[in-house]
């Protein structure tokens, strides 16, 4: 499940729109997905690819094999991955490339019931989010034990709680602050590796109990 800032419309007078419908109609039509958003495109296809090595655990992964199968990883390799995702997007007010985040914390506050709600039914084995935890998520959330935690602040895996339900949540850079950063999905991956050599398992006992949990139409 990937948690973010709604990306903005490309039309130059930057109008709200429907995200969701937006990527299943270009997805439909075979067109490019986030058109004019290379950066968030790519890195998403990083992540992804990241993730999907680790179906039977990270441990065994080295650099070099993630980071060629990272790079012969074509767009339509992304768009087969990224079907197997739900993204859900803390809202911006005003379309625009840029928000505050006083503004994000506002519709984060009316939209809570529904974000929660939208995690139990997706039952995320793993969320990524870019930049929507400090000062907008991490007061409004119950939270579990620490995971990893990055003395450089780049990246940290925290668990969400939600009733008695714990699931995984990464809090990352948003892709769109990540350029020039071209490995920044082997942070990921080594943050992963740690997690699973402090909790044996963990990744493939939170994938097996999640699996088919829920289907795309």
């Amino acid at each position: 499940m990937f948690l973010n800032r709604e990306a903005y419309d490309p039309d130059p007078e930057n109008l709200p729109y429907d995200l969701c419908q937006a990527i299943r109609e270009r997805i439909e039509k075979d067109d490019w997905v986030f058109p004019g958003q290379n950066t968030l495109r790519t890195h998403l296809k990083h992540y992804l690819t990241v993730l999907d090595m680790g179906q039977n655990g990270y441990q065994a992964l080295s650099d070099d094999t993630v980071r060629e199968h990272v790079q012969s990883a074509d767009y339509y390799e992304f768009i087969r991955l990224f079907e197997r995702v739900a993204y859900c997007n803390v809202k911006k007010s005003d379309g625009r490339p840029k928000s505050s985040k006083r503004d994000l914390r506002e519709y984060a506050e009316k939209g809570l019931d529904t974000l929660k709600e939208q995690i139990l039914f997706f039952n995320p084995s793993i969320i990524l989010a870019g930049n929507v935890c400090e000062d907008i998520l991490d007061n409004l959330f119950d939270w579990g034990d620490n995971l990893y935690c990055d003395p450089n602040h780049r990246l940290n895996i925290w668990q969400i709680k939600i009733g008695e339900r714990l699931f995984p949540y990464v809090d990352m850079f948003h892709p769109s602050l990540v350029k020039g950063m071209s490995e920044y999905y082997i942070e990921l991956l080594h943050a992963l590796q740690v997690v699973e050599k402090e909790h044996p398992s963990f990744w493939q006992d939170r994938i097996e109990k999640t699996k088919n949990c829920f289907i795309t139409q």
